[in-house]
């Protein structure tokens, strides 16, 4: 489902100063658990890095209250997994002139450390956002949109389609 339309009817209501943000889908696995789901598909600098990280906390919060669940019961159905476009975080052309603000990308780095990672079988989170598995999470990913397709394609009920547009 598309939660930024669940957000909206949400704060319809609400008469809120700023709207929270969200996470652009909320799916079932066919496993029984729940997946918030955040499409990028430019560069990931720090800001849109944070950006993401508010997504999180507000897409939690307003699930929370729609379901009058506390965050532990929340941990422990629900996963999260952000779809980057790895071309588009290969390299950015147009670095900023603040290089505090520019976080160097590297596929080569990626495809190391997810190859190390598997070694000690663990998946490689980018993006700072593993700091949610086990807090907000049961489990955290980030996918290419390769690496997305092919999840997709090993859950169970295969027969429902998810393609939304990525951001």
């Amino acid at each position: 489902m598309n939660f930024d339309k669940v957000k909206e009817s949400y704060v319809e209501n609400l008469g809120l100063c700023e709207v929270p943000k969200s996470n652009d889908a909320l799916m079932e696995d066919g496993k029984g658990h729940l997946v918030f789901v955040e499409f990028k598909n430019g560069y990931m600098d720090r800001q849109k890095q944070f950006a993401v990280r508010k997504k999180i906390y507000d897409s939690v919060l307003i699930f929370s209250d729609i379901t009058s669940q506390g965050i532990s019961s929340i941990r422990k159905i629900t996963d999260y997994i952000l779809v980057y476009n790895e071309s588009a975080n290969a390299g950015n052309p147009e670095r900023k002139k603040n290089k505090k603000d520019y976080v160097q990308p590297s596929v080569s780095f990626d495809s190391f450390a997810k190859k190390i990672s598997s070694f000690a079988k663990e998946e490689y989170v980018c993006f700072g956002v593993k700091i949610f598995e086990n807090y907000c999470f049961r489990s955290v990913h980030t996918y290419t949109e390769q690496e997305f397709a092919l999840y997709l394609s090993s859950l169970p009920n295969k027969s429902s389609t998810f393609a939304p547009e990525i951001s």
